[in-house]
């Protein structure tokens, strides 16, 4: 019962497709007609790839209290015979405080083992949008166009082959 293969940690790193992508605003231009946009995974695909990946034998999760008002989470692989963990953590979010945390958690603990690093490097995305005015200030109200149409170089932040994105 070895566990996790060098084979398998590799696969965590594969690009997912385009529409496993979500985005959201992270702000608004000042003229209100772009947001930049901001690349995430949802937990529920996270989970899903270290289940293809490790199997759910082979990997297994745990939040704590990672101290002022922060929730941490580790992820645990079992490779050579052995529980490696890695752990990161986030505060409460804007939309379901605490639901968030966790996924929060969970996603950016995955990050350290590579599921969805890759996204950090797409770089700044201004994607047009619609807003309104709201108590003085700009507020998003949704994207008018696929975030993916304003990447540099989107190709080389999706899956070339059907395999990449199983």
């Amino acid at each position: 019962m070895a566990g996790v293969t060098l084979e398998q940690l590799r696969d965590l790193h594969r690009p997912f497709p385009a529409e496993a992508i979500h985005w959201r605003a992270q702000t608004v231009s000042k003229a209100g007609d772009k947001a930049l946009a901001l690349a995430y995974l949802d937990a529920r695909d996270v989970m899903d790839r270290l289940d293809q990946v490790c199997t759910p034998a082979y990997w297994q999760s745990e939040h704590f209290d990672g101290g002022n008002g922060k929730l941490g989470c580790r992820i645990g692989l079992f490779i050579d015979d052995q529980w490696v963990w890695k752990s990161d953590g986030a505060g409460d979010t804007d939309v379901e405080a605490e639901k968030g945390a966790f996924s929060s958690a969970l996603k950016r603990s995955a990050v350290s083992w590579g599921i969805g690093r890759y996204l950090y490097d797409i770089g700044n995305v201004w994607v047009p949008c619609e807003s309104k005015e709201y108590q003085g200030k700009t507020r998003f109200v949704k994207f008018t166009d696929d975030a993916w149409n304003h990447v540099r170089n989107r190709a080389a932040f999706l899956p070339r082959t059907a395999k990449e994105a199983a």
